[in-house]
């Protein structure tokens, strides 16, 4: 009830906006009216996302640059009789051109990562990195994962998976304890053959953990997770000292999947602004 009512409290405050903007008479110039309309079209996409836990942080990014978009849009408009806003919405033109070009760069860096390394066949440990667990099972996306990590004990028998995931604020139990369990009980995986470290909290923490648990330094290793997700995890197992073998698991469904490159962008820029990356 609560999120319904937040949804019609935004549409309404969107569309007042507009109500007013027509009512007074704005004449707004085609720039002006360019911005509002591709916070409409980034803005009411964004909503559909919010609902749904999955994929609440793609709404959140659209909505996002819908708001920007609108507040650019009006800053042009306001331009036409004073400096100020002209001088913002100069500023803004440029924020949102460098947006544009590193959301493509990224992307395509994300894309570029979606790829099986042949390499990883010869992996004696292979680190299934965690995901978001519900009260009683693996969120979809993590399913998708310990699939695919079944799948390459089973062709590789000599491989022992190491399971990542400690417990967040909102989980019953650390992710590698469910996915240890969800792993034996309904794909029916060897328990010896799994591993736990069950302390971290990102991904960052889930290769600096494991490596210290375990002895992936002396051994050639791998990592699984979403496809999304390898470039990054690549990346890291890189700068850790690790062979840097990915395996993807997909994704699955399309709307998880765009939520997901959103929200991957964002930890990769934060990665190459904080000089952590390259």
């Amino acid at each position: 009830m609560m999120r319904t009512w937040n949804l019609r409290v935004l549409c309404s405050a969107y569309v007042y906006m507009f109500q007013c903007a027509h009512e007074r008479g704005f004449a707004m110039r085609k720039s002006s009216k360019f911005w509002f309309i591709l916070a409409i079209t980034l803005f009411v996409p964004g909503l559909f996302f919010l609902p749904y836990s999955p994929i609440r942080f793609g709404g959140y990014f659209l909505c996002g640059l819908g708001v920007c978009c609108a507040g650019e849009g009006w800053m042009v408009w306001l331009g036409r009789r004073h400096r100020g806003a002209r001088a913002v919405a100069q500023v803004g033109r440029v924020l949102f051109a460098l947006f544009c070009v590193s959301f493509v760069c990224i992307q395509g860096l994300i894309i570029s990562g979606e790829h099986a390394d042949p390499e990883a066949d010869d992996a004696q440990y292979v680190l299934v990195l965690g995901a978001h667990i519900l009260q009683d099972r693996p969120s979809d996306a993590l399913i998708e994962r310990l699939k695919t990590a079944n799948a390459f004990l089973d062709e590789h028998p000599d491989a022992i998976a190491i399971l990542c995931g400690g417990q967040g604020t909102n989980e019953p139990m650390p992710e590698s304890h469910m996915m240890r369990q969800y792993m034996v009980d309904t794909l029916g995986t060897d328990p010896d053959r799994l591993l736990i470290e069950d302390k971290s909290r990102n991904t960052i923490q889930n290769i600096a953990n494991a490596k210290a648990l375990y002895p992936l330094e002396e051994s050639r290793c791998a990592v699984i997770s979403s496809d999304f997700h390898l470039a990054r995890a690549r990346k890291l197992m890189e700068q850790a000292g690790l062979d840097p073998y990915g395996v993807p698991a997909p994704v699955p469904n399309l709307p998880l999947a765009a939520a997901s490159h959103m929200r991957e962008y964002c930890s990769t820029l934060g990665l190459i602004l904080t000089g952590r990356y390259f």
